[in-house]
């Protein structure tokens, strides 16, 4: 990705996650940015949470509907699986942002995922 694109909070990015381990998630794949815009415009990296068609209901999981995100189909974004990710190496492109609403799931997902409620 070039230097001049900005990162920001809530958008949705096509980011190569391989090499992976385990259970981690693997291939190039959207994700949401989770990482602060202090941390984006000062950092090489980022923190995203990627997402996978598959949904199964677990409460750190946000689903997000393809009509209403940048999202191709629909998607679980897992905010147990967040990682951090050199921008400049691993994402690809910004494919849009999401609504302050769908953050908003995001952001109580993310604190149950790391028991910060």
């Amino acid at each position: 990705m070039s230097d001049d694109t900005d990162i920001r909070r809530g958008d949705v990015v096509i980011v190569r996650l391989d090499p992976a381990e385990g259970h981690e998630m693997r291939k190039t794949r959207p994700a949401v940015v989770v990482q602060n815009d202090v941390g984006n415009r000062n950092s090489t990296t980022t923190i995203v949470a990627p997402a996978t068609g598959t949904y199964r209901g677990y409460p750190f999981e946000v689903l997000v509907e393809a009509a209403d995100s940048p999202f191709e189909k629909d998607s679980s974004v897992r905010l147990d699986q967040i990682r951090v990710v050199a921008v400049e190496k691993r994402i690809h492109s910004v494919a849009g942002s999401l609504d302050d609403s769908t953050m908003g799931e995001i952001d109580n997902a993310l604190k149950l995922s790391l028991g910060l409620d």
